[in-house]
């Protein structure tokens, strides 16, 4: 989740820090204020395409940052991307008025398209251009199948197409060595005797390095030894004599009154923990030798290692295993006809269960789609959309290739107004529409669609008021349950409901327009939501009716 936002020259926001927490929170505000620069601002945190035009008039450059928590699939992300994990990140975008732009993750360069990839697993955004998250085929395959209660089907599915893959691969790799058995087999007899020549031995190379490291420095090592012996014990006026002399002291001390015990106690562990370290710096001194044959050696061998490893494109450690894949290749070339017909029996049995998987996964999507289309049309007349018509459809892929995702895509389509056609989702113009089917499919899935922990809706109340704005957002706030939802709305009943609620102002400072965003509680949070219901001029009615939602939201 977001913890903490903090925006700088993007617009016409010059400095802004806010604190985050799960939930519904809500930003209002009248129009232009800024409220929905926050959403450009996490949509730059989350890979999105940045332009010179945001960074505010007159500055260098803009920079956003934002703290989240971090959960096993984002840290696992960040591992492989060669960047620090952490049980909370730090993420950073700066862009500059020239158009150039730099991204951080912990303060490591980072990638866009890493942002990009970290971002689909920290925020979604809901709204005008966020049309994506609907037409990625395996978002809508991840949604169905979650629906339809299939991710047993579809993990048998990848695993079996995985399988199917290997076989294949297996297969192909000894038809092809089978065509120039002899150059293959030849190539095959050397590199095995090579590399079991050199017989290279699991964490050897990191052992010989620390050896290396160790009889290279070897005069140091034994003077720092000596010169830690000395000061510690060996020396006049060392650590020990006058810790020694210490304890003497500390002992008359106790004997005279009992309260300074424990300060002998103290000392009397000093001067075993010094007698230690003097051992530990005797043993350092004592046990290393200068020995240029064996440095020789060593250099010898992690040369070799060196040589293989470049060779062959792998570490040291994975060379065993190389090793033991090419004994079995020259077995099979040596059997080739019986090798032969055995990976053909695999590949047969492989691909039979990759078949018998994807079917059972597509018998669930069948049962599930129609369902599915059916209960997001339900959500949608709750949503002030009564003739919006929704449609999951299954499209087959090609045959006869093992397909992690099962035999077919899906794609969603979407009619918003009676009488028009059903088109895929990116046809849709209107923001307001298509968060509303954001909203709408999410309320459905009931947090099994949830990709991102943090959801962000821009323009969900769009065209709407009175009961369908408290339906929306009483939508919203259970969508929050289960992480937190961030909500930019004008509508007075969905930001009544909210956990948390912040207001986007603007004023002139030296002629210069600066937007803030603060927290509202009590009677700024009251007056907020009156100003929603009755614009500027705020009568006592439109009060006691803020005061109103306010309650009936807290019950």
């Amino acid at each position: 989740m977001l913890r903490r936002l903090t925006v700088r020259n993007l617009a016409i926001v010059e400095d802004l820090e806010i604190e985050l927490s799960d939930g519904l929170t809500v930003i209002t505000g009248e129009t232009g204020a800024g409220k929905s620069i926050l959403v450009d601002a996490l949509a730059l945190l989350a890979g999105g395409r940045g332009s010179s035009e945001l960074v505010r008039e007159g500055a260098a450059r803009l920079s956003v940052s934002g703290e989240f928590d971090a959960g096993p699939a984002l840290r696992r992300l960040l591992t492989q991307a060669g960047l620090p994990d952490a049980d909370t990140i730090l993420i950073r975008r700066e862009l500059s008025s020239d158009g150039r732009g730099r991204a951080f993750v912990e303060d490591e360069p980072a990638s866009v398209r890493t942002l990009a990839r970290l971002g689909e697993r920290l925020v979604a955004l809901h709204g005008q251009n966020s049309e994506h998250e609907l037409t990625e085929a395996d978002a809508a395959l991840d949604l169905l199948d979650g629906y339809g209660r299939a991710s047993r089907e579809a993990e048998s599915t990848a695993q079996a197409a995985a399988a199917w893959k290997e076989a294949r691969a297996a297969l192909g790799g000894l038809e092809e060595s089978r065509r120039d058995r002899g150059a293959r087999t030849e190539t095959l007899d050397y590199q095995i005797a090579e590399l079991a020549s050199a017989a290279p031995e699991p964490g050897e190379e990191e052992d010989l390095g620390r050896e290396r490291g160790r009889l290279a420095h070897a005069d140091r090592i034994r003077r720092a030894g000596e010169t830690a012996l000395a000061a510690l014990s060996e020396d006049e006026g060392s650590a020990a004599d006058r810790l020694g002399e210490a304890v003497r002291a500390f002992s008359e001390l106790a004997a005279i009154d009992p309260a300074e015990r424990p300060h002998l106690e103290e000392a009397e562990d000093l001067k075993r923990r010094i007698a230690e370290l003097a051992a530990a710096a005797r043993d350092a001194a004592a046990q290393i030798e200068g020995d240029p044959d064996r440095l020789t050696a060593i250099e010898s061998r992690l040369e070799r290692l060196s040589r293989l490893k470049r060779k062959y494109g792998c570490e040291v450690s994975d060379l065993p295993g190389l090793l033991e894949r090419w004994r079995r290749e020259r077995e099979d070339l040596g059997n080739v006809e019986d090798a032969l017909e055995r990976l053909q029996r695999e590949e047969r049995s492989a691909a039979a269960g990759y078949v018998k998987a994807a079917a059972e996964l597509s018998e669930r999507r069948r049962e599930a789609a129609p369902k599915l289309s059916a209960a997001i049309e339900k959500e949608l007349r709750g949503l002030a959309m009564e003739k919006a018509r929704f449609r999951t459809t299954l499209v087959a892929g090609e045959d006869g290739r093992p397909r992690p995702r099962g035999a077919e895509s899906a794609v969603f389509l979407f009619a918003p107004n009676p009488g028009e056609p059903e088109k895929p989702v990116e046809k849709i113009a209107s923001g307001g529409e298509l968060s509303r089917l954001q909203l709408a499919i999410q309320s459905v899935a009931g947090g099994r669609a949830r990709r991102a922990p943090t959801m962000v809706f821009d323009e969900v109340d769009a065209g709407i008021g009175g009961r369908t704005a408290e339906v929306v957002g009483r939508k919203l706030r259970a969508l929050a349950g289960g992480g937190q939802v961030l909500c930019v709305t004008h509508v007075p009943q969905i930001a009544a409901l909210a956990d948390r609620h912040f207001h986007a102002v603007k004023r002139e400072v030296r002629g210069r327009t600066i937007a803030s965003i603060r927290p509202l509680e009590g009677v700024e949070r009251v007056a907020e939501i009156a100003r929603m219901l009755a614009g500027e001029t705020v009568p006592e009615t439109a009060l006691k009716h803020a005061a109103a939602l306010l309650a009936g939201a807290r019950a």
